[in-house]
C-alpha cells in the first residue's frame, strides 16, 4: 500500500528534465534530494523555486539519482525524504538542498511544509519535519562524503509561533563525512535586502556546475563571491565536506585497449590508489603511535586498501593480543561477557593455554542474567557479570573518542527497567525524595520517572540503600555502556542500524509517541534489560569530559572537583536515533530538571 501511494505521489512531485544516467560499475552511488518550498499561502512566494529547479538539473546532469519535490505538504515532504533515504548506499556520495522555511526549537531544526499552520507552537511542531530524521538516514548509510545545504534561515510567523526570541537555525554539530551549510550563521537570518540571484546559493549553483570542482572548492568559491556583495552573507559551515564530492565530473575518456602499465587516476577514491590522500595521511598520523587496537580497526574500516593497511592490520592483531585481559570472576561465578567462548575446565595439573586474540573468535552467546528485588517497591535488578569491552565509538562525535578498552573486575546488578513513577512516588511518600515530578499528563504508574535532576537521582539511590541495607547508586558511564551493549559491538544493541519497534524515540517508529512509554514495551537486550536505548535519558555518576583520554579504564566514575555537568546515557523519546546508539553520550547541568531525563540504578552485590 505504501509503495503504491509513494508511486502515485511521485508523479506529482518528482519532475526531472532528463533520464537518469547509468551509474558506472565500481563507482560510488550518487544520490540527491532537492526540496523547493516556495508557496506557503501566507505571503508572496519565496524566491527559491528557480534555485531548487536549477539544483535538480545540475545534479541530474552530474549523474546523481535525484529526488525532487516542490511545495510539499507534510505527507509529501516525509515521502520525499523516505524515498531519498531508501536510495542511499554505503560509501556513496550525497547532496541535499532544501529551500524554504524552517524553524528551531529546543536546539533542533524543523523543516516547515507548505500546509503547516502558524497558529500555535504545538501545531507547528506537529506539522513540521525534524531535520534530524534526515540527518540520521545519512549517518546510517555511512557516506563517503555528503553535503546538506539549507536555504532556510528566514524570519517567519512559524518561528514566532514557537518562540519569538529565537531566529534562524540552531547550530548543528560536526559530523564525520557529513557537512551542513546554511545561508546564515546559527541564530541569524538572511538580510532583507539580499537579492537571491546574486547570493551565495546562486554562486554555489554556478560552482557545482563547474567540471571537476570538488565541493569544498565550490563552497569556497560561492562564499568568496557572495562576500563581495555586502547585502549577502557567506555560507555557515558545520565542517568541511570530505574530499571527493564532485557534482560535475569530467567527461569519461573513450575506452582503449588495456596496456600492461597500471595508471593511477587523480580521482581515485580514498584508500584505493597507491598514494594516500591528505585525509588518509592525517588519519594515520593521528593514530600511528597508538597502542589501541580499535583505532587501527577504524583506519582499516575507512581505508581497507590504504597505504598503511598492512601495518594497521599487524598492529591491530598485536595490540588485541597484548591487551586481552584475564577476566576476574565473581562469586558465585556469573556468565562471562567476554568476546571469547568459555574454555572447558582443565585438569588441575594442566597448564592453562594462552588466551586467543580477542578478534579471533566471535562473541560468546549470552543468557539472561539472574534477577532480584529487595522490596516490593524496589526496582527489579539483573546481574551483570564482570568482563571487558571496547568503550566509545569512532563513527560520529569527537566526545565519543577514543575507543578504549575497559575492564570491570566485579559483577554488579542494574535495573531491569528505568525507575518508574510508581517507585519514585513511594520514595516521596516515605520521605526519601523531596521532589514529586509532573508527568505532563502522560500518566504515572509504570512510566519511567522523568523531570528529575542528578541530585534527585542520587537521593533516590540513597533512600533505597537505607531501606534495604544494600548499596544502591547511579551506574558509572562504563558500567552503563557495558550493560547496554550486552556483548554486542554494533552501533545499537540489536544491530548496525535503527529497526522499527526496537525503541521509543523520535524517528524509531512510523508514529512517534512524543512521550515516555510504560516500561517493558520494547524488546530487552541480551541481558534482559529494557529501554537501554530510548524512552527516558538516564543519569549516570560521571562528570562530563569532552573525550575519553582521561577517563578511568577500570569501570569507575570520572570525577572532577566541583563539576556541574553530568553525563546522560541512552537517549530519550524526544531524541533522534543517533543518541540511542550504545556509545552515545550527552551532558546536562546536574541541578537542572528536564522532562526527558530519568534514571536507572545499580546495586552492588
Amino acid at each position: 500500500m505504501l509503495a503504491s501511494t509513494l508511486a502515485a505521489l511521485a508523479l506529482c512531485w518528482v519532475a526531472l528534465p532528463t533520464p537518469a544516467m547509468a551509474q558506472p560499475a565500481g563507482e560510488p552511488a550518487r544520490v540527491a534530494l532537492v526540496i523547493g518550498n516556495a508557496r506557503y499561502g501566507t505571503a508572496a512566494p519565496l524566491p527559491v523555486a528557480d534555485h531548487a529547479r536549477t539544483a535538480a538539473e545540475v545534479l541530474r546532469a552530474g549523474g546523481f539519482d535525484v529526488v525532487f519535490a516542490e511545495d510539499t505538504t507534510r505527507t509529501e515532504l516525509a515521502l520525499a525524504i523516505a524515498e531519498f533515504s531508501s536510495r542511499l548506499k554505503r560509501d556513496g556520495l550525497a547532496v541535499v538542498f532544501y529551500a524554504g522555511q524552517a524553524v528551531q526549537t529546543r536546539g533542533r531544526n524543523l523543516l516547515v511544509p507548505v500546509d503547516a499552520p502558524a497558529r500555535s507552537a504545538q501545531e507547528v511542531r506537529d506539522r513540521a519535519f525534524d531535520l534530524d530524521v534526515l540527518i540520521d538516514a545519512l549517518i546510517v548509510s555511512r557516506p563517503r562524503s555528503a553535503l546538506i545545504l539549507l536555504d532556510a534561515s528566514r524570519e517567519s510567523p512559524w518561528q514566532e509561533a514557537i518562540d519569538d526570541k529565537l531566529k534562524g537555525l540552531a547550530a548543528i554539530e560536526k559530523m564525520q563525512t557529513i557537512a551542513v551549510a546554511a545561508t546564515a550563521p546559527p541564530g541569524a537570518t538572511v538580510r532583507g535586502n539580499a537579492r537571491p540571484e546574486t547570493g551565495a546559493v546562486a554562486e554555489w549553483l554556478k560552482a557545482i556546475a563547474t567540471v571537476d570542482l570538488d565541493m569544498t572548492a565550490a563552497l569556497t568559491r560561492a562564499r568568496t563571491a557572495a562576500a563581495r556583495d555586502r547585502a549577502h552573507q557567506p555560507f555557515w559551515l558545520s565542517s568541511t565536506p570530505p574530499a571527493g564530492l564532485v557534482v560535475t565530473p569530467p567527461p569519461r575518456p573513450p575506452q582503449v585497449a588495456q596496456t600492461t602499465r597500471a595508471v593511477i587516476s587523480p580521482v581515485d577514491p580514498p584508500g584505493t590508489s597507491g598514494q594516500p590522500d591528505s585525509y588518509e595521511l592525517s588519519f594515520w598520523e593521528s593514530i600511528r603511535s597508538s597502542e589501541n587496537a580499535a583505532e587501527y580497526r577504524a583506519y582499516l574500516d575507512a581505508y581497507p586498501n590504504g597505504r598503511f593497511a598492512a601495518l594497521a592490520r599487524a598492529r591491530e592483531q598485536s595490540y588485541r593480543a597484548r591487551n586481552a585481559p584475564a577476566v576476574a570472576s565473581a562469586a558465585p561465578p556469573p556468565p562471562a561477557l567476554s568476546r571469547q567462548p568459555p574454555s572447558p575446565a582443565a585438569p588441575p595439573a594442566a597448564t592453562p593455554a594462552p588466551a586467543a586474540p580477542v578478534a579471533a573468535t566471535p562473541p560468546a552467546p549470552l543468557s539472561t542474567a539472574r534477577t532480584l528485588r529487595d522490596c516490593a517497591d524496589c526496582p527489579e535488578m539483573a546481574l551483570v557479570p564482570a568482563g571487558s569491552f571496547e568503550m566509545g565509538s569512532n563513527e560520529m562525535f569527537e566526545f565519543e573518542k577514543p575507543v578504549h578498552q575497559v575492564t570491570l573486575r566485579s559483577a554488579f546488578y542494574i535495573g531491569v527497567n528505568e525507575v518508574t513513577f510508581a517507585q519514585w512516588d513511594a520514595c516521596v511518600d516515605q520521605g526519601g525524595c523531596q521532589h514529586r515530578p509532573n508527568d505532563r499528563g502522560a500518566g504515572r504508574g509504570e512510566r519511567p520517572v522523568t523531570d528529575i535532576h542528578w541530585d534527585d537521582a542520587n537521593a533516590y539511590a540513597a533512600w533505597l540503600s537505607v531501606r534495604t541495607g544494600k548499596r544502591y547508586r547511579l551506574p558509572t558511564e562504563s558500567e552503563w555502556e557495558f550493560a547496554a551493549r550486552a556483548g554486542s559491538t554494533t552501533s545499537y544493541p540489536w544491530g548496525r542500524a535503527v529497526e522499527v519497534d526496537k525503541a521509543n524515540c523520535n524517528g524509531c517508529n512510523p508514529q512517534p509517541r512524543r512521550q515516555a512509554a510504560p516500561v517493558r514495551q520494547f524488546p530487552p537486550n541480551a541481558l534482559g534489560l529494557h529501554d537501554m536505548a530510548g524512552n527516558a535519558a538516564e543519569w549516570v555518576a560521571d562528570c562530563w569530559a569532552d573525550n575519553y583520554r582521561a577517563k578511568p579504564r577500570d569501570g569507575s566514575a570520572f570525577a572532577t572537583p566541583g563539576c556541574r555537568e553530568r553525563v546522560l546515557r541512552g537517549g530519550s523519546f524526544n531524541n533522534d536515533p543517533r543518541y540511542l546508539r550504545s556509545a552515545a553520550r550527552f551532558k546536562y547541568e546536574s541541578n537542572v530538571r528536564f522532562y526527558t531525563n530519568g534514571l536507572r540504578v545499580v546495586r552492588e552485590p
